[in-house]
């Protein structure tokens, strides 16, 4: 299930190249999650606790965007992001199914998220809500998939604010053998 997180994030980001370094900034760790970074800069957060939704995966990372896409360009997107994660998947998905696309101010920053439904070809399907935020001159966008859409949007909810708080946005190295 990581390798399909990685695939949809990797297709969800791919039309929007991150931020230079140098516009990015420090750590950030949550109790109960386990925090790597990625040789992309993607900040990857998996729960470990009884505190948070087993088997969520919570990413962010960076982006160079500067204003925010109207929603019905988001949401075009989206569905071209859902039908190229179908067509990768070699099988493992049967479709993917956009719930809902809304527009939001959260922790003082314009949000554009999408929920949405993998339905496994075999297994349990899964949730996945991504929300592209921008807020001054930094942007990012996160990624949240977890066993239930509540937990999935909880996800979210969570990790935006502590994401904005944090500063910048670099993502600093875990520890060595932590990396993905």
């Amino acid at each position: 299930m990581i390798r399909l997180f990685a695939l949809a994030l990797a297709l969800i980001l791919s039309p929007v190249p991150p931020a230079p370094a140098s516009a990015q900034g420090a750590a950030v760790s949550i109790e109960g999650w386990d925090r790597q970074v990625a040789d992309t800069g993607t900040v990857y957060f998996r729960c470990r606790a009884a505190t948070c939704a087993a088997q969520s995966t919570v990413s962010y990372r960076s982006q160079s965007v500067t204003r925010m896409p109207p929603v019905a360009e988001f949401r075009r997107r989206q569905e071209e992001t859902n039908r190229r994660m179908v067509e990768t998947s070699n099988g493992r998905l049967s479709r993917v199914e956009t719930i809902d696309v809304a527009e939001a101010d959260q922790a003082g920053a314009k949000t554009l998220t999408a929920v949405k439904l993998l339905v496994a070809s075999a297994g349990a399907n899964q949730y996945l809500a991504t929300s592209l935020v921008l807020q001054g001159g930094r942007a990012f966008s996160i990624v949240s998939t977890a066993p239930s859409e509540a937990a999935a949007r909880a996800n979210l909810t969570t990790f935006i604010p502590v994401v904005l708080l944090q500063g910048g946005l670099t993502p600093t190295p875990a520890p060595a053998g932590r990396s993905l």
